[in-house]
C-alpha cells in the first residue's frame, strides 16, 4: 500500500510536468511565463493575417490586441470563437461589446465598452500503473484548465486637422484599457491559483490616407502561484502599423505590420498580414510570423452577409504549432444607443383650436332717461 501511494505521488509530479509542456504546446511558443494561452490570436481575422492586428483594431476581437479599439465601435456586436490546438486541446472565445450612452471624458463622442470570457483546455493526460498483482490501474487527469474573464474600456480622445507641410491630416486617436481576472486550474487542483491583470493601448488613424499606427501592453499584473512557485505572465509590448485603401469597385487592400515584444521572456515575434475584400462579401488574408518558433506562414477567409461574418484561419508552419480556428460575428446595427440627457419637465405647446362663432350679442338696451332734477324756484330767494 505504501508503494501504491509513493507512485502516485510519482505520477503526480510526473503529470504536472506534462501539463506545464502542454501549456507551450497549446500556446504555440515556449517561455518562462506561464498562461501561455494568453499568446494566442483569438480572431481568425488577426490569425489570418499573421496576428498583425494592433494597428488595424476596428471590431470586437480589439480587445485582445488594443483595448483602444473599441472607441470605433458604433453599434453593439457580438462573436464566438473555437480554436484547435495539437492533438486534444482547444480554446473558446466569447465577447460582447457596444457603445455606451453618454459621451467619453474627452468630451468628442460616446466611448465604448466590451466583456469577453476565454476558456481553455489542454487536454487529458492517461495515467496507467501496473500493480504488484499484474492488474493495471489507470486514471485520467484534465492536464489544465484556464479562465480569463476581460472587461474593457476604449474612447475617441482626439480629432482635429493638423498642417503637415502643406497637406491638412485629419488626425483622431483613441485610449483604452482592459482589467483581466485570470484562473488556471492544473490537474483539478481544488484550490485553484488566480489573479489580476490589465491592458493598456493607444490608436492613431488619418482616415483620409487610410494610415493608422498601435501600441498596446498586455498582461501586466501579478504571478500564478503554483505550489510554492510563483509564475509569470507573459506581459507583451505589441508595436504595429496598417495601411487600407480602395482599389477598383467596391474590393480594398489592407496592409499590416506588427512587432511583438515578450517582456518577461526575452522573446520577440514579427508578424506581417494581407487582406484583400472584394465584393462586399468576400475576404482573403495571408500572414506570415518570424522569430518566433511556430513561425511560418497562416492564411484565413471571411464571408459578410449583411450584419453576418463568418472567418475561418489556420497556421501552416510546423505540425505541432499549427492550429485552426472559426468564428461567427454579428452586428446589432438596427440597435441604435441613444445619448443619455437629463430629463427635464414641461408641457408641450398646445396647437390653437379655432375659435366657435359667437352668435350676435343682443343689442344693449338704451339706459333709461332720468327726469331732469327741478330747480329751484328763484323767487323764493326774493321773498326771503
Amino acid at each position: 500500500m505504501n508503494d501504491l501511494k509513493r507512485n502516485l505521488k510519482a505520477a503526480g509530479l510526473a503529470a504536472l510536468t506534462l501539463a506545464a509542456c502542454a501549456r507551450a504546446v497549446l500556446a504555440g511558443g515556449p517561455g518562462s511565463a506561464g498562461m501561455q494561452v494568453l499568446k494566442l490570436d483569438t480572431s481568425p481575422r488577426a490569425a489570418g493575417m499573421g496576428g498583425a492586428f494592433v494597428a488595424v483594431a476596428d471590431n470586437i476581437y480589439t480587445m485582445s490586441y488594443n483595448p483602444a479599439g473599441l472607441g470605433q465601435l458604433y453599434v453593439p456586436e457580438a462573436t464566438a470563437m473555437h480554436l484547435s490546438g495539437f492533438d486534444d486541446s482547444s480554446l473558446q472565445y466569447f465577447s460582447y461589446g457596444m457603445p455606451l450612452p453618454f459621451i467619453g471624458l474627452g468630451g468628442l463622442q460616446k466611448p465604448a465598452a466590451g466583456f469577453s470570457v476565454l476558456m481553455a483546455n489542454a487536454g487529458n493526460f492517461n495515467y496507467k500503473y501496473i500493480m504488484p498483482d499484474g492488474s493495471i490501474l489507470s486514471h485520467s487527469f484534465d492536464a489544465q484548465k484556464d479562465l480569463v474573464l476581460t472587461l474593457g474600456y476604449g474612447e475617441k480622445v482626439y480629432s482635429d486637422e493638423v498642417n503637415l507641410e502643406g497637406y491638412n491630416a485629419k488626425i483622431e486617436q483613441y485610449l483604452g484599457m482592459n482589467a483581466k481576472y485570470i484562473r488556471s486550474v492544473l490537474l483539478e487542483d481544488k484550490e485553484p491559483p488566480s489573479t489580476f491583470a490589465f491592458d493598456a493601448g493607444w490608436l492613431l488613424t488619418e482616415p483620409r490616407l487610410g494610415l493608422s499606427l498601435g501600441a498596446s501592453v498586455a498582461n501586466y499584473g501579478g504571478g500564478l502561484k503554483y505550489g510554492t512557485e510563483v509564475t509569470k505572465l507573459p506581459s507583451i509590448l505589441r508595436l504595429g502599423a496598417a495601411y487600407q485603401r480602395p482599389t477598383v469597385m467596391d474590393q480594398s487592400l489592407l496592409l499590416a505590420a506588427e512587432g511583438d515584444f515578450y517582456t518577461n521572456e526575452s522573446l520577440h515575434s514579427l508578424r506581417l498580414g494581407l487582406e484583400y475584400h472584394f465584393e462586399k462579401i468576400f475576404n482573403l488574408r495571408l500572414g506570415y510570423k518570424g522569430g518566433e518558433d511556430n513561425k511560418g506562414m497562416t492564411m484565413g477567409i471571411g464571408i459578410h452577409y449583411e450584419d453576418m461574418a463568418l472567418d475561418f484561419a489556420m497556421g501552416m508552419g510546423n505540425e505541432v504549432y499549427n492550429a485552426s480556428q472559426v468564428a461567427f460575428s454579428y452586428k446589432f446595427s438596427g440597435i441604435k444607443v441613444k445619448e443619455y440627457r437629463k430629463k427635464v419637465s414641461y408641457k408641450d405647446p398646445q396647437p390653437e383650436k379655432p375659435s366657435k362663432t359667437r352668435a350676435p350679442s343682443k343689442q344693449p338696451r338704451k339706459p333709461a332717461r332720468t327726469a331732469p332734477e327741478k330747480k329751484k324756484d328763484s323767487d323764493f330767494f326774493w321773498i326771503y
